[in-house]
Order: structure tokens, then sequence, then C-alpha cells
């Protein structure tokens, strides 16, 4: 069975060898030349926000990757244990924000 181009282009998205990207807007795909972020600077608040993220990503492997943690965490988020990373990284951005975002949260 043979799959028409328009068919296939029609649910591609994301980039080849970093020189074309492939977006979808609406129904519609298009085709662009990959962003030159090189120049880009970013806020304060960008690179705090930037240094959240990595820093809840190490918390939410460190307690996936201990059994006893992840159960109690699963139990204490009350989520599917698919769903448990997300939900700890939710959780670690709820209390650096109510820690002001400028110390890191307490597990």
């Amino acid at each position: 069975m043979a799959i028409s181009k328009h068919l296939l282009l029609k649910k591609l998205s994301g980039h080849v060898g970093r020189e074309v990207v492939f977006k979808q807007y609406g129904d519609k795909t298009v085709v662009s030349k990959y962003p030159d972020m090189s120049n880009r600077t970013l806020s304060p608040k960008q690179v705090r926000n930037n240094e959240i993220m990595e820093e809840a990503n190490y918390e939410a492997k460190r307690i996936m990757a201990d059994e006893e943690l992840r159960h109690a965490a699963q139990v204490r988020l009350n989520v599917t244990s698919n769903k448990l990373y997300t939900s700890l990284v939710r959780e670690y951005f709820k209390a650096a924000r109510a820690a002001g975002n400028d110390e890191t949260p307490a597990p």
C-alpha cells in the first residue's frame, strides 16, 4: 500500500539534521530553516527557571531510582506510576515558587 506524500507530511513534525524544521500550523505542515539560537540572551528569570528545571529533573530521577522513595512519592501524590515523574517535577516547581525562587526547596 503506497502512502501519498501529502499524507506523510501531514503528521510530520521535528527537525532533520539541524538543517530543516517541520512545523504544524492547524492542518498545514510548514518547512523552515533550523533556528540560529547562538546569539540569544536569557533574562535572569529564564535562567533561574532553567536552573530550577535542572534541579527538578535531578530530584525526580533520584526519587525514581529508589524503589522506597518512588512508592512513597506515588502514594503522597496519588498518581499512577506513568505520571509520577511529571508530578514530581511539578511538585518541585511549586516548592521552588513557595520558597521565592531564591533557594532550593526541601524535598
